[in-house]
């Protein structure tokens, strides 16, 4: 039974051929040249008498394609020498190892024709011609060997009847991007000469700085990359676009994709190296879009955040001079060096945006001192607090240019750093201010001088988290009246004529009304929260029940809100419960401090103790994760501030 061969028809062979790159079709050449241990190879455009491109040249001085070579390899697709050699004879990496390269003539030209020397001197020197046509690809010409009387070995491709003019091929953008393939290749074997369009590639004279990081082991499902390695290459001039290129080993591209990392003012390439992209690339995989391989888009994913990481800490160092200089004018608004990790993206993301804003915006170089301190200050606390305000910042009030912004917004978004620094900061805020409040209420140096009026409620109104997170403040000091009339409002119903009072027919005032939504089948379900502070020395007793139950009966009596979708909770806080009644909130099968439980309505009585441990179960986890401190003096310094905001106070009660 006779075996037949199978061979690559013309669709099979043009799927192969094609790339939508022209200047990675041509680099394709190039690799062929050096893997033949060439040392100076050269691109050259040859014009018509129009200035239009005729036809291009690829010329190196490699040893030469030998007949064999030629007869074996150009009539089959995936049998090249180069997989059972990864080194050249001069001990340098290969790159293809499918023999696809040699075809990708076809998106640039109708015809493509070799001619190549071999041999080891003059007279057994030999030269034979390869000729391919893109209509036929199936079928490849291959002269007989004639002898040569070239002094040194090399080939010469010749590529005719180009497709399309092709006019920016001989820019200096594809030039750049040329230069960009091989800058690697280049820095590794000096020796090694490229010359495009009559210039020599030269990246070791545009290398601004470069890096070179060894990644963590990346698995998905069974598989994993363990060895990959990226290098940075950052350019002192524009090199065009942006791309990570990927190689089986130093030195070597294979393939690129958008790099997709913000890197304000960086003209860079990344190189990332791994056994793996070599297999994407013999599976003809590693130039395609929209590949989505897992493993590939994970490894993808994790070059990117360590771009991403490696630009961040290059703008900050860009940026320390410029902040020597603003923290000796007194403009820069941090005095203390950061604390732990958290505080150190934030100062590093911060100083980001500084150098940018001090390099693009007008108003701020021309700003003094003062109105310097004030932007960045906003920066600072639109960083740390409300990072989505930043861009209107930049906008309305630097008047940074719209690039600079979405550059600036691009890092917040793609390193997450603002949800990070946010929730890092209101953390850190809550940690200190519940030391704040632990000193105002068991330290005696503001224990017994403390009020509720004017420096405890402050406190308490700018934190309402102390109470619950899903707590909001609606009215501060209101009266009984004004409270109804707010719940009617909020229930979109008309509020009654009238006064609200107290049993004893007075008005009562209350503390704080904090109220939220509960998730209900009933959309107007509503949980309300009257809050009655004391002061931390005093010990609460029978006429503070008396009080906050009178206000619980006030609110009750009126009909309109006896609804079960509407729930009132009171809670009486204070320093100290007394003797005579702290049976009431130690009563059995009920929760320590509640009160009273009647229809829709509680009344608890809880101290400061309590509410601070309650608080401080909720911040322990994230505590211990951040290792947080607040220093004496720190929490000294925000209590002086309360008083001086506010004064001394008064005990301003009303029964």
């Amino acid at each position: 039974m006779p075996y037949l061969t199978i061979r690559a028809g013309q669709d099979h062979l043009e799927k192969a051929a094609i790339t939508r790159d022209p200047v990675r079709a041509l680099a394709e050449f190039v690799w062929n040249a050096l893997d033949g241990d060439a040392v100076n190879v050269s691109i050259s455009f040859n014009l018509n008498s129009l200035g239009g491109i005729e036809n291009i040249e690829i010329e190196d001085d490699g040893v030469g394609i030998t007949n064999d070579i030629a007869r074996a390899e150009f009539e089959t697709l995936g049998a090249s020498w180069k997989k059972k050699t990864p080194r050249t004879g001069a001990g340098r990496p290969v790159h293809g190892k499918e023999g696809r390269g040699r075809l990708r003539f076809y998106s640039l030209a109708e015809n493509a024709r070799w001619v190549s020397h071999y041999g080891p001197d003059v007279p057994n020197r030999k030269m034979i011609a390869i000729e391919i046509k893109s209509s036929d690809l199936e079928k490849c010409f291959v002269s007989e060997p004639e002898n040569s009387k070239n002094s040194s070995t090399g080939t010469k491709v010749t590529l005719d009847n180009l497709r399309s003019n092709f006019d920016n091929l001989t820019s200096s953008v594809s030039a750049a991007q040329f230069s960009t393939l091989f800058a690697p290749y280049l820095l590794q074997f000096p020796d090694v000469s490229l010359e495009y369009n009559g210039s020599r590639i030269d990246p070791k004279a545009n290398v601004a700085a470069s890096a070179e990081y060894s990644m963590d082991t990346i698995t998905v499902g069974d598989r994993s990359i363990s060895d990959l390695k990226l290098k940075v290459i950052e350019w002192a001039t524009a090199v065009g676009e942006r791309k990570i290129h990927f190689g089986g080993e130093a030195g070597i591209t294979l393939g690129s994709q958008p790099a997709n990392v913000v890197a304000p003012d960086f003209d860079f390439s990344a190189y990332a190296y791994s056994s793996y992209f070599q297999e994407l690339a013999d599976a003809n995989l590693l130039e395609l879009d929209d590949l989505n391989e897992p493993l590939f888009t994970a490894a993808l994913g994790s070059i990117r955040e360590t771009l991403t990481d490696h630009f961040r800490q290059r703008l900050s160092e860009r940026a320390r001079g410029l902040i020597e200089e603003l923290k000796r004018e007194g403009a820069y608004p941090y005095h203390t060096d950061p604390v732990n990790e958290i505080e150190r993206r934030e100062r590093e993301v911060f100083d980001i945006a500084t150098h940018t804003v001090s390099s693009y915006s007008k108003e701020f170089k021309k700003a003094d001192t003062s109105l310097k301190r004030t932007i960045l200050t906003l920066i600072r606390e639109a960083l740390r607090h409300n990072p989505e305000s930043l861009t209107k910042i930049l906008h309305e009030v630097i008047k940074l240019p719209k690039s600079r912004q979405d550059e600036l917004s691009g890092l917040m978004q793609k390193t997450e750093l603002s949800n990070i620094i946010s929730a890092s900061s209101m953390i850190a805020d809550r940690f200190v201010t519940l030391q704040v409040l632990k000193s105002i209420v068991f330290n005696p140096k503001y224990r017994d001088t403390f009020k509720e009026r004017g420096e405890l409620d402050v406190l308490v109104r700018d934190n309402t988290w102390i109470f619950g997170e899903n707590f909001h403040i609606t009215l501060s000091e209101p009266g009984l009246t004004k409270v109804m009339r707010r719940v009617a409002e909020e229930r979109a119903q008309r509020p009654r004529s009238g006064s609200v009072t107290k049993p004893d027919g007075k008005k009562g005032r209350l503390d704080y009304l904090l109220g939220r939504s509960v998730p209900h089948a009933d959309p107007d379900a509503r949980e309300y929260l009257v809050v009655e502070l004391k002061r931390p020395n005093l010990k609460v007793g029978r006429k503070e029940f008396d009080q906050i139950e009178d206000y619980s009966t006030a609110i009750r009596s009126q009909p309109d809100y006896a609804h079960t979708n509407t729930n009132w909770v009171f809670v009486l806080v204070s320093g100290t419960i007394a003797d005579d009644v702290i049976s009431r909130v130690r009563q059995r099968d009920q929760p320590v401090g509640r009160w009273q439980d009647v229809d829709n309505q509680q009344i608890w009585v809880r101290t400061w103790a309590d509410i601070i441990r309650e608080c401080e179960g909720r911040l322990r986890f994230i505590d211990e994760k951040l290792k947080l401190e607040a220093s004496d003096d720190e929490i000294d310094r925000r209590i002086t501030a309360l008083r001086k905001q506010f004064g001394d106070g008064r005990d301003n009660e009303v029964d």
